[in-house]
């Protein structure tokens, strides 16, 4: 993928064609890596609303990044509000309290209301039916290695 955004949205759009018998009126489970600014899956969401889909859930393989990558360009940015979720906490928290440790950890917690919060704030703004991540102790499980071995800085902050 090319690092320009602008460029990644254009081959984003080029890959959408849709076959209406098959999404109108439908109930769709879309499956993606992450949602990191939100911008390509919001716009998806939109076409196939727009194209005749009922209901758009989505289910990402990783938890919400919360903290842009440090070692990689894998969700590194300007700031860290290009993160949807990073955004959604400055809405629910207000700027004197989103960058707070203490409450971004409860916001990393998939058992917190704050947590449950949260993706409804990235629901409604993405406009989808219903979003569920995959949860980072499950995901750590599912690799099979000593968290101790993997980076999740991303995910809850921990270096």
């Amino acid at each position: 993928m090319p690092q320009n955004q602008t460029r990644r949205n254009l081959i984003a759009k080029m890959k959408l064609i849709p076959v209406h018998p098959l999404i109108k009126g439908k109930k769709l489970i879309l499956i993606d890596d992450s949602i990191v600014r939100g911008t390509q899956l919001g716009e998806t969401t939109e076409f196939l609303y727009q194209s005749g889909v009922e209901e758009v859930h989505i289910r990402p393989a990783c938890p919400p990044l919360l903290y842009g990558c440090k070692y990689l360009n894998f969700s590194r940015s300007n700031s860290e509000l290009d993160l949807v979720a990073r955004r959604v906490v400055l809405e629910l928290e207000g700027e004197e309290r989103a960058n707070d440790p203490k409450v971004l950890e409860e916001y990393s917690n998939p058992d917190s209301e704050k947590y449950q919060a949260m993706l409804d704030g990235i629901c409604k703004k993405l406009n989808f039916t219903s979003l569920r991540y995959h949860r980072l102790d499950d995901m750590i499980e599912s690799i099979g290695l000593d968290r101790d071995c993997l980076c999740t800085y991303c995910w809850d902050g921990r270096e």
